[in-house]
């Protein structure tokens, strides 16, 4: 099952979500989720009861590790910069700089632009002159499947993809993969930004951006993890933390990130209002209903993750399984319109299919993409197989019936988020 957008604007309207539909042999249900910035691809499907459930192969310590004492956690510290007002004009801002220390791990730039515009990063350079991000980066060629790629196929295409999450928010990380480097010295980079249309859209954005930095990269880390309830079966934030289904969902999801070095930080629990147990998907703007509810979080640390219903779309009302607030999210932000990660629990209420769900949706809000679209391109890590064999990555399109993990190279770019903080 494919979807082809209308227009650049219904591509941007299906960002992130993940809808279900038959395989191609008609056997089983399939989750189709559209990458980042508007193309479809195949997610999670139902049958996960037997997807590595808690203590199975996708839990247990990280890779390499013989037992022994913790290695002490690296000096590692997060700086922000804010650059505020960046104007826009035809779609394009001026050159950017920003001076990065020597000892840089990570840039993260989050864009907060205004309206019903998508924004991107669409130019990173570095101080040699490497180009990581670009519109027409060296050796791209575009293609009929780059329609699915909404407005800004270039950057997704660049060696450090780029991705327009939503309307008014966008999400970047460099390095997003093993492939490229960030170094100290001047980088330059440049927002781009396209209406409802397609078209060149004008205004002012302002961009927050978060070095992090340290002598050397850390391999243990936690986050924190915001739980938020609407009563979306039965839970509530009195009744999970000791709700035997919602905590096997919760050691499952805890599983895929400790096989990488992650722990779960803090933990907290907080009712939302019952009225966002079915939230519109696909709406726009700061008033659609999915943006209205990550818009509650009011937490500065890791991820939120909110537990609906159902996430209704074009395509019905009990068809979307989940949908991250981009590639990366608004990480370190409280109260934007994409500051969360929504999980709709009706689609397959097994615990252990929506704790598949909670760490492939929270995989992508910390950097991650699909380990292979099924328009094409592919998530640049090479330790993560392509076609069918990658099957039992966690941010593989399907869910398989049996083991799912991270790769290694997936925990390198995720400790490079800033949201993950030394253990």
């Amino acid at each position: 099952m494919r979807f082809a957008p209308k227009s650049l604007w219904a591509a941007a309207l299906v960002a992130g979500l993940a809808l279900v539909g038959c395989d191609d042999d008609g056997g089983g249900l399939t989750e189709l989720e559209p990458m980042a910035d508007g193309g479809v691809s195949a997610d999670a499907a139902s049958g996960a009861a037997d997807d590595a459930g808690p203590g199975a192969d996708d839990g247990g310590a990280p890779a390499g590790d013989a037992g022994g004492e913790p290695e002490p956690p690296a000096d590692v510290v997060v700086e922000r910069l804010d650059f505020e007002g960046i104007t826009l004009t035809d779609g394009l801002s001026e050159m950017q700089t920003i001076e990065l220390p020597d000892d840089v791990l990570s840039l993260t730039l989050i864009v907060l632009g205004s309206g019903l515009s998508l924004h991107v990063v669409q130019h990173l350079e570095g101080p040699d002159g490497t180009i990581l991000v670009a519109e027409n980066p060296p050796g791209y060629r575009p293609a009929p499947r780059d329609r699915f790629l909404g407005p800004f196929p270039g950057p997704f295409n660049s060696p450090n993809r780029s991705a327009s999450s939503s309307t008014a928010v966008s999400g970047f990380l460099a390095p997003n993969n093993p492939g490229v480097q960030v170094t100290g010295g001047t980088w330059t980079f440049q927002i781009a930004a396209v209406d409802g249309q397609g078209r060149p859209a004008s205004g002012e954005a302002d961009v927050v951006a978060f070095v992090k930095r340290g002598p050397a990269p850390q391999t243990r880390g936690r986050f924190d993890l915001h739980l938020h309830f609407t009563g979306a079966r039965g839970w509530t934030a009195a009744s999970a933390p000791t709700d035997a289904d919602f905590q096997r969902a919760l050691d499952r999801m805890r599983g895929f990130y400790r096989r990488v070095g992650i722990e779960l930080g803090e933990i907290t629990y907080d009712d939302i209002d019952a009225s966002y147990r079915t939230v519109d998907a696909t709406g726009q703007g700061p008033l659609a209903g999915i943006n209205l509810m990550f818009a509650q979080s009011n937490y500065d640390t890791g991820v939120s993750l909110f537990f609906v219903d159902r996430l209704t779309s074009p395509f019905g009302d009990n068809v979307v399984g989940g949908i991250a607030g981009g590639a990366p999210g608004p990480i370190l932000l409280r109260n934007t319109q994409r500051s969360g990660v929504a999980v709709a629990t009706a689609l397959d209420p097994d615990p252990d299919a929506i704790g598949h769900i909670m760490g492939h949706e929270t995989g992508h809000y910390l950097g991650l993409y699909h380990t292979q679209e099924t328009v094409g391109p592919v998530d640049q890590i090479d330790d993560t197989p392509t076609g069918g064999a990658g099957n039992t990555n966690l941010m593989y399109p399907t869910v398989t019936a049996g083991e799912a993990s991270l790769s290694d190279g997936q925990g390198w770019v995720l400790h490079r988020n800033p949201g993950i903080v030394p253990q």
